[in-house]
């Protein structure tokens, strides 16, 4: 008979088969116990105290400050690029506004993946879309991926969360400054400072200037940021940091191509886009540790940006401001004690964000005239708690419960008819178990749910053509159970499979075949299975290994009807590759020196507007080469990287529109390289 547990008893056997000749072969040894990671900072919704990796019932990909001196990505995007499960793709032509989303989900019509910076949320409200452009990548210290829902992080979570921490004060003063040249007329400048200060004050400061072309016609950017922070830290029990961030950029958009016009001429811009963005970003963060093994932790935020969108398509010309106002806030407090000899951790808080979007708009389709003027308020509350409890010396158990409430009012401008409110209110609980039967080997399973809002277009704006004032929100809830082991010194390997039902996603239904006429609905079940697996090995001492596999096979559970064809039980999900594949191998056979090279696989995707999978296109698999070298001596670091070094030609978008295929054109072969210099002062 097969039972429901099949899959923790396949687990369960192998690993005991794996293990059994490494335990029963564990003899008293000079060599020190090889053990897990000891720890990770995101155990709870603000990293207040660490946790312990094998107590955390979930998978965690961590890009360090070292991986990001080595690879030199130049968008947060790129680095996160070789995390399993991550879904990339560029809908823009440039790389400063690339797609990132997570285990199957494809960012459309929104991102299932929520985004936070020092604890602060930065997708926008409303769409949930990250202005990943706000990030400069050398401003993070480190970034941490956590798949799956996470209750404590609320709504719009669906498929995981990014959580981006960034630099603070040296404790010993240093300046840094780094200039780059690349293909595309690309350069990079950007200088640092950071050191203490007198009386527990320490100080950090950015100023960054990228520019470049995405190597096609009219695709040029230009971003530039400055951040600085001033941290003060008077004991080991208090400490307080306030920043600001200014962004500005100027980003030009080409578009995709038909296939006759990608065959013509890869490079060419047949549409004009222009994206012009300013951000102010403030936040104050505090920790406080309290008697009796309490501690306080909390943030305040306030963000302001103007966006510009300017767009000259085929059939229409289009434009619109947006401005949005932002003040978001978090408390925390978590408790650490040990009650019948067994260690707890509990946390509990709340969390408020107020947003305020106004937005004017204008052009033309066809010839005919459009305009819009609208305004969007969002409040949104949240309370959460978690606790972590050790059953017993090897077997630890958490739980996490979150309530958010979320009330949307909506004001057209133009057309009073459209305008509306709407409230929303969601318990999203999660439960996992760790086993460590070996201080080298956890074992977990999870349970979690994550739900996601609709936004005011898929409610009200498009009024009675499309609009659904009784859409519900889309919910998900994922099973995952996996491991992570380090059975030697040089060997490191992690599993996870998952399974994430969909429910009440939101899509347009045609509702009247013959004029196709129809609007937004809520859809049964969609459905994605799949597996991650990581390893890390260091056979010599002069290399390093990292290979990672991920699969992802989302597909719709329902049959419905779209504008673009019938939806069968079974289609694929857009945008979604089956596999991805990446390993990278790093030498460092002389001191200061180190060569590293990256080759990454992904798998065939079905077209966005192709939900019914008729197309005879699809985006075709490829493997792309990359490398990179540095050379340290002294205050100096020269780097070199080479991307696409075999020059494949391949697309990382597509669409269907009618009986017209749309696609991105990938860059061919480009290298950039630069110096970075560092100056220390000791006293």
């Amino acid at each position: 008979m097969r039972t429901r547990h099949g899959g923790w008893a396949l687990l369960i056997i192998w690993c005991q088969g794996f293990w059994a000749p490494w335990a029963a072969g564990q003899q008293p040894s000079s060599e020190p116990e090889q053990t897990l990671e000891e720890v990770v900072v995101s155990a709870s919704r603000l990293a207040d105290a660490i946790q312990e990796l094998r107590r955390v019932p979930g998978q965690v990909y961590v890009i360090t400050s070292e991986d990001i001196a080595r690879t030199k990505p130049t968008t947060v995007q790129e680095a996160l690029r070789q995390v399993p499960g991550i879904v990339f793709y560029d809908q823009t032509g440039n790389p400063f506004q690339r797609t990132i989303d997570l285990r199957g989900f494809n960012a459309q019509p929104n991102p299932s993946v929520s985004v936070f910076v020092d604890g602060v949320r930065v997708n926008e409200p409303d769409s949930n879309n990250v202005n990943w452009d706000i990030i400069p990548i050398q401003d993070v210290e480190r970034i941490e991926v956590l798949p799956g829902p996470t209750a404590v992080y609320g709504q719009n979570a669906t498929s995981g969360v990014i959580n981006i921490i960034t630099k603070r004060g040296t404790k010993i003063p240093q300046t840094t400054v780094t200039g780059a040249l690349g293909s595309y007329n690309q350069y990079q400048v950007s200088a640092t400072t950071s050191g203490p200060l007198p009386r527990g004050f320490d100080y950090y400061v950015n100023l960054g200037l990228d520019r470049g072309s995405a190597f096609r016609d009219y695709s040029d950017s230009r971003v530039s940021n400055v951040m600085g922070r001033v941290g003060y830290r008077p004991s080991e029990t208090t400490d307080l940091a306030l920043s600001y961030g200014y962004v500005n950029n100027r980003l030009e958009q080409p578009g995709t191509l038909t296939l006759s016009e990608l065959v013509q001429n890869p490079r060419q811009n047949v549409t004009q886009g222009l994206s012009l963005n300013e951000f102010n970003t403030v936040i104050l963060t505090g920790r406080q540790k309290l008697d009796w093994g309490f501690s306080l932790a909390g943030n305040v935020s306030y963000r302001q940006s103007s966006q510009d969108q300017n767009n000259i398509g085929r059939f229409s010309v289009a434009g619109l401001i947006t401005d949005t106002n932002i003040t978001s806030g978090v408390l925390q407090l978590s408790h650490e004690d040990r009650f019948w000899e067994r260690q707890n951790r509990f946390s509990m808080g709340g969390e408020f964000q107020y947003s305020q979007v106004k937005s004017t708009g204008g052009g033309s389709f066809g010839g005919f005239p459009f305009s819009s003027q609208q305004s969007i308020s969002e409040n949104v509350l949240g309370i959460f708690a978690q606790d972590s409890f050790d059953l017993t010396s090897q077997l630890n158990l958490t739980a996490a419960v979150r309530y958010d409430s979320a009330n949307i009012r909506f004001t057209d401008e133009i057309d009073p008819t459209n305008s509306g409110s709407h409230w929303y209110g969601q318990v999203t609980p999660r439960v996992g178990l760790t086993y460590t039967p070996w201080s080298s080997l956890t074992l977990y399973a999870n349970y979690g749910q994550g739900f996601q809002i609709p936004t005011t277009n898929e409610l009200f704006s498009l009024g009675p053509f499309g609009s659904n004032p009784n859409l519900l929100p889309v919910k998900s809830q994922t099973f995952e159970l996996g491991l992570r082991a380090r059975p030697t010194n040089w060997l490191e390997a992690n599993l996870a499979l998952y399974q994430t039902n969909v429910s009440d996603q939101i899509f347009f239904i045609v509702t009247d075949p013959l004029t196709f006429s129809g609007r937004n609905e809520n859809l049964p079940q969609t459905r994605i299975r799949g597996a991650e697996a990581g390893v890390k090995l260091h056979p010599h001492e002069w290399v390093d290994i990292l290979l990672n596999y991920s699969y992802a096979k989302s597909q719709f559970e329902t049959n419905f009807t779209l504008i673009s064809g019938d939806v069968q039980k079974g289609d694929r999900v857009p945008l979604v590759p089956l596999t991805r594949v990446n390993g990278t191998v790093n030498f460092h056979p002389l001191q200061g020196l180190e060569i590293g090279l990256t080759g990454l696989y992904v798998s065939r995707q079905v077209l966005l507007n192709d939900e019914s999978n008729q197309s005879y296109y699809r985006l075709q698999d490829a493997f792309l080469l990359n490398a990179q070298a540095s050379y340290t001596w002294k205050w100096f670091r020269f780097f070199l990287q080479g991307n696409n070094l075999t020059n494949k030609s391949y697309q990382t978008f597509g669409i269907v529109s009618g009986n017209t295929i749309f696609v991105m054109p990938a860059p061919g072969i480009n290298v950039l390289g630069g110096i970075t210099i560092r100056f220390e002062n000791y006293y």
